[in-house]
This record gives C-alpha cells, structure tokens and sequence, in this order.
C-alpha cells in the first residue's frame, strides 16, 4: 500500500508543467506558421495575379507597338525609303533631286541618336560619327542617308556660341556652309587649319537647306529657350517650319507619360514649333540601349513631318523666285540685269570684285535682279549701300 508521499511523488510523475507549457507553445507555433504561410501564399497569388495582369497589358502594348512597327515598315516601301521630291505637296522638283534637312541642336543632346534609329530602319544599316568632341570653333556638316532622296545634315561646333550662334545657323541653311566644311573663326587662328571661305553670292535653291529638326535633350528645353529666342525669329523670317524632338535620357521619364508630355509642350515653345510637330524619342546612345521600336516609330513621325514643312519652304520659295523674275521681266522690256549694271560701274570707279559681288547678293536677297527693280524699290535699298556707292548709284538711275 502507498503512502501519501509516494502518491505525490507518482502523480507529479504522471503530470509535468513544463511539458505542458511545452506543447500549448508548440501547437500555438504551428498556428501561427499555418496562418503565415497561408499569407505568404495568398500573397504570392497576388503577386502571380498583378505579374499576369502586367505581362498582359506588356504584351498587349508590345503587340500594337509591333503592329504600328508593321505597318510603319509597309508605309515606308512606298514613303519614306521611296520618298521623291514632291510626293508629299505635290510640289514642282525643278531639278531639285533631293530635300535638304539640316538638325541642330547642343553636343551630346541626341542627334547622333536620332540618326543612326533613322539609318537603322531606312537602310538596315548605321554609318554615323559622333560630333560631340568637335571643338566649339568649327563647324561641320556631316551628311547622312545620301542614298534616299532627302538627306540628314547634322550640325555641330555652333550651338554653344552666344552672339553669334543665329548668324552661324542662318549660313548653314542658306548654303553659304557647305558639308564637310571646316570654319575657322577669328578667336580659334593657330589652333586649326585654315578655314575654307562661306560661299558668296546667291545659292540655288536646290543646295539650300529645306527643312529644320532641333533636337533637345530632355532636360534642355528650358535652359535653352532664352538662347533660342533668334533662332525663332530667323527661321520665321526665313519661312521655316521646324520640327521639334526631345532626346529623353531615361527610359523611366519616357515612359511616364505626364513628364514625356511635360517636356514636349516645354520644347514646343523653346523651338517655336507646334506642338503637333512636336515628338519625343529615347536617347539609346545616352541610356546604352537597344533602339526600341516606340522610338523608331518616333524618329520616322519627325521625319516625316520635316518632309512636309521642307517642301512647303520649297513651295513658297519656288513662288517668290518665279514672282520675283516675273516682275522684273514686266517691269522694264530693255531691262538691264544688276550684275551687268554693277560691273560696268565697277570699272568706272574701280570698285572691287568683293564689293560688286557683295552687293549683288544684297540685291539679289531682296528679290531685285535689273535695273528697273532698283529703280523701283531705290527709297528701300538705298540705306543699305555706304555713302559713296549711295551717290553713284543716285546719279546713274535718276540723272538730272
């Protein structure tokens, strides 16, 4: 028979505290993993969900970018690659064989981009250099897509200049610098080979530049929208309609739709150009990326719409010039040409060659090719000639 104590001690045998203490932990701990990994799971379900749904909405809009890719490759079998001068306005080609369309914009900005995405699609192929190591006192014309009918001139070595960035632009388009052209300004003598001289005199039309794409990188727009303020003016003056291109260096601001659209309206008004004539591409130079195909896309819209106002500016010029000749042939029947009239006073006073040619081309600008438009827009004209060609001139066309 047991005794008391040894009851005691059989039934702490039989119940341990801490065991028990043990197991209720034990239990409560699988719980709560049971609980955790139903929420690790749910999660993940979500996560599979949002993943699905995001590679859904990728795909889809990859498939209508690969879709616009399409049918922009089909359009360019009978657009931009077979582009003809004329094709866009029905303009008249008067020997002109291909449009002219120069680009600028800072170094680094995105040209260099921006041609090679339009050299890759056109031609299967990419051949351009940078500039962006040219120095500031040279200007050069590097030439691109010479095998289509329109041709990219990518300028460099002016956009930095100050004062005289507009004049240096202006040059540029009216062909007075032709590509390949090294300029050597005063401030740069000694540190470069002597620079070829600006073509003097008229330039036919068909070696002018017939269209104008600014190219801005994505943080440029407002920096250079004071500095612009000339540029504006003197391709108004001149009768351009520029189109406009913001380079985005990040594929994260690209994407983002209100930033895209932020810097688009901003560079609409740094260039002066509307903002339906207005496109943004990523820089994949700048980001070390492939040329996605939004971008291609992109590049072939500016294209095509420099193509447009390019002829329009031919159009209008081609206007000017048969209006300009008409005039003077109605003017005077014996009407004598202003180069005739100028070399024969020239060798009156012994005026130089650059003198004569100089004037000439001040003349011609203004649309006066004989005598009888002298005549007739003299009160115009006359302000613009020194003091002693102003008296010649005075006497000869209106003797007393």
């Amino acid at each position: 028979m047991f005794t008391r104590k040894q009851e005691k001690v059989r039934w702490h045998e039989r119940y341990d505290e801490d065991a028990v203490k043990a197991a209720e932990d034990e239990l409560e701990t699988q719980h709560e993993e049971k609980l955790e990994r139903e929420r690790v799971s749910r999660q993940r379900e979500r996560e599979e969900r949002d993943r699905r749904e995001r590679h859904g909405r990728e795909r889809r809009e990859q498939e209508e970018v690969t879709r616009r890719m399409a049918l922009l490759r089909s359009d360019l079998t009978n657009g931009l690659k077979n582009y003809r001068v004329g094709s866009k306005t029905n303009i008249a080609r008067q020997g002109i064989d291909h449009v002219n369309i120069a680009m600028f914009g800072p170094a680094g900005g995105g040209k260099t981009s921006f041609i090679q995405i339009a050299e890759t699609i056109l031609l299967g192929r990419s051949t351009v250099i940078t500039q962006s190591d040219a120095k500031e006192g040279t200007i050069i014309l590097l030439e691109s897509l010479t095998d289509l009918k329109f041709h990219l001139f990518d300028t460099g070595g002016f956009f930095d200049l100050n004062k005289s960035m507009h004049q240096e632009l202006n040059n540029i388009l009216t062909g007075r610098i032709r590509p390949s052209q090294i300029i050597a300004r005063e401030e740069d003598r000694g540190s470069l080979p002597a620079g070829q001289p600006m073509r003097e005199g008229p330039v036919p039309l068909t070696e002018r530049m017939h269209g104008v794409i600014c190219i801005l990188g994505h943080k440029d727009p407002k920096e250079y929208s004071v500095k612009m303020q000339a540029i504006r003016k003197g391709l108004k003056e001149e009768g351009y309609s520029p189109v406009g291109a913001v380079a985005f260096e990040s594929e994260r601001d690209y994407i983002n739709g209100k930033e895209r659209e932020r810097q688009m309206v901003k560079m609409s008004a740094a260039m002066g150009s509307p903002r339906d004539r207005t496109f943004a591409f990523v820089n994949h130079i700048a980001t070390g990326t492939h040329i996605s195909a939004e971008s291609a896309i992109k590049v072939m819209d500016t294209l095509d719409t420099a193509l447009i106002a390019a002829e329009g500016y031919i159009k209008v010029q081609q206007q000017r010039e048969t209006y300009a000749k008409e005039r003077a042939k109605s003017t005077d029947p014996e009407h004598v040409s202003i180069r005739e009239f100028m070399v024969q006073i020239a060798a009156e006073h012994y005026w130089s060659e650059s003198k004569v040619d100089e004037t000439i081309r001040k003349l011609e600008d203004e649309e006066i090719y004989n005598v009888a438009g002298l005549k007739q827009f003299w009160d115009e004209v006359k302000p613009t000639m020194s003091l002693g060609m102003r008296s010649v001139f005075q006497s000869v066309l209106f003797p007393k």
